[in-house]
């Protein structure tokens, strides 16, 4: 179809009749004035006519050869079915092709004599240079971003072999983020577009002195490029690699030339030319310049001549064969014309239809016509339109959810793909208007079919199984405070009999019971103290020295059955011998940021607690410094009270006044930490080596009577083994058993999920919704879908039409209407009225699109 309509623009074509055998005067006399007379002069007569226009007047074919201006406007109204208009007599459609015909054969006889005015000359818009580059060099990338080539094919489904589409399509559109060319290279700015939105209008492409400067600096940032080089250049073997020792430079040099310059000249270099060339590169030569980097001198000055730059007629006689070639190349693959093209031109077999009709089959079945494809559909609908469209984000919010995938991109790809599809498989024209099908994505489908909003969460059902959770929590609860009770009433009685026996022991002095929720030490086997603490180690871990080295490691506990903001506790441990600092660190950290600190120096003899991120507390320990006995222990505690300050203890003595932490990671009224610090033997090694003890953490805030009593090892844990063994056989097993159902139940209350809340719920259901949205406005998958709604899918009702001609707040019908009568008709109406003012909207508010412009038609 497209080969047919161009072979029609290119070659001449008769009247199927045989007009062209007929003398003017003859055909005047027989067709021409008697169908004027029946059908024209009854509002073209010779008292007022109709559009200054009189047939009557012209009652010989000279009179009407003499007047081109008339012929030319009846072949316009008629070719444009305006004539006659409705109401009156209609031509019959042999009337219609035979009065065409001869009205253009006499407008060719009227116009034979007078001067031909010269086709104007204009330059490569951008799209143009990249392509004349990469087909002049063979480069296997764009020379600079394209941000107006508005589709990316990722399936290489052209050119068809099958004549049909695929029906699932990978495609993009990175008009946003154009996909990088060359390093290094930038392009000349964007090519202004006429009104019809197509950017290779001559008057557009001029070129201004700044714009020549572009083009100078353009050239030699190609060659010089570091991605331009044997990898990515075509022709670098046959044209930029030095050629064998002993070789005549200066032929070699022609040689190559002669062929270059004529594809970027698009025809044969005369010689005076040719040498110009050959002479700069020899010059460069001898300058000292290798052979590539003379071949890329010259290269680069082809590139900014007016002979590459510029599309203009070539003199190559009447035949305009070369010409012919250039635009064919151009039209359709948006580059320069191959050798065969060029070598049908000078053989001068081009413009024979035969020939022709061959080429543009063969030029329609390159790979190249997808250039044809990003050019003429998008800048036809002027599709650009659609990246810059912005609707109210409180009224279209997924529209712009991803900035970087704005909905637009996705919309403008189903047109584009309805014409390849129009195109591949020779499918009738009016299917861009009204198709049997379209290509759209999973957003599109959504866009289409659904309102596009999150499911709403249920809230009585919410509501329900809080209740029912609650309940359950209750019971747990309940449960739990009768079985303590009863386990209590039996254990505390023999707990405090244990107590005051094991009280003789220390001379009177007060012993607590301390019973940790969490304890380790290092004072052994690692592998096997963390096997017994049920603890996973991360990080390197490793003996060295006599001492545990932990490199970016930390010990990560079980989950802790208590009701902490942190539900699993991390303790980081560094024991490493850090020569910056000398020691090493051990540090206790939430799900938060870091907890607290403890570091051991010994070029600087001074350890510091650090919390939070927020306070530093740096304090002089003298006594574990280097000089430190080995094995002695420092113990440190950490306390954190239920007014949120922390008291750091030292040998079981308060060291310093309590402080208050930036923010607190665990309950600020139930949380304490000791820590047991040896030093170990040095090895060796002149830095002072730390070890850890035995770290333990308590579920509450301690007192300083029992940090003191921790301190002196005064305190004493009485385990639950320990109570049972002094019970009876028989109670034994009653106790267990009660303990087992005691654990169970505190389990099982801590699985009790908490309450939902409905807010939160609803928010996290937007916030899946908006993610799958996300994704799918990045998804490159169209699949064909068939029509389901005529309303749907043609080029005037797709979605990116739509969008584009609408404003913010609402569709613009003047806009839309002005777009299908422009684009779709060829036929734009002239411009407003200046004196027109716009719709008060404020005031038709409450009125529809329609009834707001007939109240506006009211006012003449």
């Amino acid at each position: 179809m497209l080969a047919r309509w161009i072979l029609s623009l290119t070659c001449a074509a008769a009247f199927s009749g045989g007009f062209a055998s007929i003398a003017p005067a003859a055909e005047f006399d027989e067709f021409i004035q008697p169908l004027l007379t029946a059908k024209c002069v009854k509002c073209h007569g010779t008292q007022e006519p109709e559009g200054d226009i009189s047939f009557p007047t012209v009652d010989s074919a000279e009179k009407l050869l003499a007047q081109p201006e008339l012929i030319q406007r009846v072949i316009e109204v008629i070719d444009a079915n305006d004539m006659p208009p409705e109401g009156e007599p209609q031509l019959k459609p042999e009337e219609r092709t035979r009065l065409l015909a001869s009205l253009k054969t006499l407008l060719r006889q009227a116009t034979a004599g007078a001067e031909r005015r010269g086709n104007s000359i204009f330059r490569l818009n951008r799209f143009q240079y990249n392509n004349a580059v990469k087909d002049l060099f063979q480069l296997n990338r764009n020379v600079f971003e394209l941000p107006e080539k508005l589709l990316t094919r990722q399936d290489r489904y052209l050119p068809s072999t099958t004549g049909t589409m695929p029906d699932v399509v990978n495609v993009a559109s990175h008009s946003l983020a154009p996909q990088p060319g060359l390093a290094g290279v930038q392009a000349f700015p964007k090519d202004l577009r006429a009104e019809h939105g197509f950017d290779n209008q001559a008057d557009k492409l001029t070129l201004s002195p700044l714009l020549l400067d572009a083009f100078l600096r353009l050239s030699v940032s190609i060659v010089e490029s570091p991605d331009f080089n044997p990898q990515t250049v075509g022709i670098w073997q046959d044209f930029f690699q030095p050629p064998a020792d002993g070789t005549d430079l200066s032929v070699e040099i022609e040689r190559r030339l002669k062929k270059f310059l004529r594809l970027a000249f698009r025809g044969p270099v005369d010689e005076a030319t040719l040498r110009r060339y050959a002479t700069y590169a020899t010059d460069k030569l001898q300058q000292g310049l290798s052979f590539t980097e003379s071949m890329k001198k010259v290269a680069s000055a082809a590139l900014c001549s007016p002979m590459f730059l510029y599309q203009s007629p070539r003199d190559d006689g009447a035949s305009g064969q070369f010409e012919l070639a250039s635009r064919l190349s151009f039209f359709l693959w948006a580059g320069i014309p191959d050798e065969q093209l060029l070598d049908l031109a000078e053989q001068g077999e081009l413009a024979k239809p035969d020939v022709l009709r061959k080429q543009l089959d063969r030029m329609l079945a390159d790979g190249k016509i997808e250039r044809f494809l990003d050019v003429f559909p998008s800048q036809w609908m002027q599709l650009e339109n659609a990246l810059a469209v912005t609707p109210d984000p409180q009224k279209s919010r997924y529209f712009s959810l991803d900035e970087n995938y704005p909905a637009g991109l996705q919309m403008l790809i189903e047109p584009l793909l309805l014409f390849d599809a129009v195109f591949i498989e020779n499918r009738p024209l009016v299917e861009l208007i009204a198709p049997q099908f379209s290509y759209r994505s999973e957003f599109l489908r959504d866009w289409y079919e659904s309102d596009f909003r999150p499911p709403q969460v249920d809230a009585d059902q919410v509501l329900a199984k809080n209740q029912e959770l609650d309940s359950r929590r209750k019971h747990l609860a309940t449960q739990i405070a009768t079985m303590q009770a009863e386990i209590d009433a039996v254990l505390n009685p023999v707990r405090e009999k244990l107590l005051a026996e094991r009280n003789k022991k220390f001379a009177g002095r007060p012993v607590v019971d301390l019973r940790p929720l969490a304890a380790w030490e290092f004072n052994g086997d690692l592998t096997d103290s963390l096997h017994k603490l049920d603890l996973q180690a991360h990080g390197e871990i490793k003996f060295q020295d006599g001492m545990a080295v932990l490199k970016d490691a930390y010990l990560q506990s079980r989950p802790l059955p208590i009701d902490l903001q942190a539900k699993t506790l991390e303790v980081w441990f560094q024991l490493a011998n850090v020569k910056q600092r000398g020691g090493g660190a051990m540090s206790i950290q939430g799900p938060g940021p870091l907890f607290d600190s403890i570091v051991l120096g010994e070029r600087q003899p001074q350890h510091w607690i650090s919390g939070s991120n927020s306070f530093i507390r740096t304090e002089d320990f003298p006594e574990s410094t280097a000089e430190t006995s080995v094995g002695e222990t420092l113990h440190l505690a950490m306390v954190y009270a239920a007014d949120g300050t922390t008291t750091l203890y030292r040998n079981g003595v308060p060291y310093g006044k309590p402080f208050r932490k930036g923010s607190v990671v665990f309950p600020k009224d139930k949380s304490s930490v000791l820590f047991g610090l040896r030093h170990l033997p040095k090895g060796g090694n002149k830095f002072l080596t730390i070890s850890v003890d035995k770290a333990i953490l308590y579920d509450r805030a301690l007192t300083a009577e029992e940090v003191a009593a921790s301190a002196r090892n005064a305190n004493v844990a009485i385990s639950e083994q320990d109570l049972l063994s002094e019970l009876p056989e028989q109670q034994q097993v009653q106790v267990q058993a009660s303990l087992k159902s005691l654990a169970q139940a505190k389990s099982d209350l801590v699985n009790v999920p908490p309450p939902q809340n409905l807010k939160q719920l609803q928010e996290e259901v937007q916030g899946r919704f908006d993610d799958q949205v996300r994704a799918k406005l990045r998804s490159t998958v169209f699949r064909r879908v068939a029509a389901q709604d005529p309303r749907y899918g043609g080029v005037i009702t797709n979605a990116a039409v739509l969008c584009m001609t609408s404003g913010p707040l609402r569709t613009q019908p003047i806009a839309r209407g002005a777009w299908v009568i422009e684009v779709i008709f060829n036929d734009p109406p002239p411009p407003p009225p200046n004196d027109v003012p716009p719709l008060k909207e404020e005031d038709l508010a409450h009125l529809t699109i329609r009834e707001q412009f007939a109240a506006h038609r009211e006012n003449a």
